[in-house]
C-alpha cells in the first residue's frame, strides 16, 4: 500500500458526469490566457476553443471573416457551423428532459458537436426515446454506443477507508489552517460514510455533484500526487488536454479530455458538469486526481472500460472554500 502523504488519490466509487463551462480558474492557466481574451473578443461568434495534438490552442469561428480577426492575434482557428451557445442549448434541453439510466451526453469542442452516449444497459424504451430527440438536431449532435454500462465503483482507492470500504484521496487542500482531504462525494454515500483514515467528515454532495471534503488525520497534507508532481493550481479541463489520473488500484495511468459539461446517470444517480477522459481507471480509484502537471483538473466519479470522468476540482474548490497547502 502506498503511503498517504500530501499526495493524490483516488477513492473506490467511480461514476460519470458533466463539467461546468465558464468556472473561473483558479489561478487561470497561462496556456488558456490568450484563447479567452480572443473568445472575449468574438462574443457568440465562436464555437469555442480545444486543445490540438500538440497541446497548442484552437479557437473555433463560425465565418472567415472572425477567422482572419483570431488569427490576428496569434492564435490558430478553425471554422465551424455552430456556435457554442447552439450547442449549450441543446445539452440543456437533454437535460431538461430528466435523466436517462446508463447514458450520458456533453460538449464535444474539438469535433463541434453534443456527445450522446448509449450502453447496451440503456432501458430500450428510454434509449429509443432519447435517440429520436436527438435527430432533430442533425449533426449537432453525435451519438455514440457502447457494450456494457456505466459504473459506480466502492471497491478501494489510494487508500482512504472507513473501515468497510476503500476510496482515494484525490487532493491535499486546507482551509483556516486545517490540513483537508478532497475526494468523491459517492465515497460518503455510498461507502456508509466516514470517518475516513481516521478523519471526520466536514462536508459531501452527491448526486447532482460528486465532492467530499473530510478531515486528513495524517497531519501531513503536501500537495503532490504519488508520482511526485507537485499540485500548484487547479483549473478547468480543455477538450484535447493531455492529462493523468491517479488510484490505488490503478496507478497513474494517462490520456485525453474528450467532453466536458456532461450529464449521466449510473445505479439510479445522476451528476452533472463532469469532464471525460481516455484514460482509463477501476474500482477503487474513485476520488483520486486528474491532473495536467502542477494543474488539478478533478476527482473521478467514474466511467467505463475506457472511459473515466471527474468532477471538476474548480467547482469543489468553490463550495468549500479551500485551497491548496502552502508547504
Amino acid at each position: 500500500m502506498r503511503t498517504t502523504r500530501a499526495r493524490i488519490g483516488a477513492l473506490g466509487v467511480a461514476t460519470l458526469g458533466a463539467l461546468a463551462l465558464g468556472v473561473t480558474t483558479v489561478p487561470a492557466a497561462s496556456a488558456a490566457a490568450e484563447p479567452a481574451a480572443v473568445l472575449s473578443s468574438l462574443g457568440a461568434a465562436t464555437g469555442g476553443y480545444y486543445l490540438d495534438d500538440a497541446g497548442k490552442p484552437v479557437v473555433t469561428v463560425l465565418n472567415n471573416a472572425d477567422a482572419a480577426r483570431a488569427k490576428s492575434s496569434g492564435v490558430a482557428t478553425k471554422v465551424v457551423q455552430h456556435s457554442l451557445g447552439e450547442l449549450t442549448g441543446v445539452k440543456q434541453h437533454l437535460d431538461s428532459l430528466g435523466s436517462v439510466p446508463n447514458a450520458g451526453w456533453g460538449l464535444d469542442i474539438a469535433n463541434n458537436q453534443v456527445i450522446v452516449d448509449v450502453y447496451d444497459a440503456t432501458p430500450a424504451a428510454q434509449r429509443a426515446e432519447l435517440l429520436e430527440t436527438v435527430q432533430q438536431y442533425g449533426n449537432l449532435v453525435r451519438v455514440e454506443q457502447h457494450s456494457g454500462a456505466m459504473s459506480l465503483f466502492i471497491k478501494g482507492g489510494e487508500e482512504i477507508s472507513n473501515g468497510s470500504g476503500y476510496c482515494s484521496n484525490g487532493f491535499n487542500v486546507e482551509k483556516d489552517g486545517q490540513k483537508l482531504l478532497l475526494s468523491a462525494g459517492h465515497c460518503e454515500v455510498l461507502g456508509g460514510g466516514g470517518p475516513w483514515n481516521g478523519g471526520k467528515t466536514v462536508g459531501y454532495k452527491f448526486p447532482d455533484e460528486d465532492n467530499l471534503l473530510a478531515e486528513n488525520a495524517s497531519g501531513e497534507g503536501p500537495s503532490e500526487v504519488t508520482d511526485g508532481t507537485k499540485i500548484t493550481s487547479f483549473a478547468d479541463a480543455v477538450v484535447g488536454e493531455k492529462m493523468k489520473r491517479d488510484g490505488r488500484t490503478s496507478g497513474v495511468t494517462s490520456g485525453e479530455v474528450t467532453k466536458i459539461d456532461y450529464t449521466f446517470e449510473a445505479e439510479g444517480y445522476t451528476v452533472y458538469h463532469e469532464f471525460c477522459t481516455t484514460a482509463t481507471s477501476a474500482g477503487g480509484d474513485s476520488g483520486g486526481p486528474a491532473y495536467d502537471g502542477g494543474k488539478g483538473l478533478g476527482t473521478l466519479s467514474g466511467g467505463d472500460s475506457s472511459t473515466s470522468c471527474f468532477f471538476p476540482a474548480t467547482l469543489s474548490v468553490q463550495r468549500y472554500g479551500v485551497t491548496l497547502p502552502q508547504s
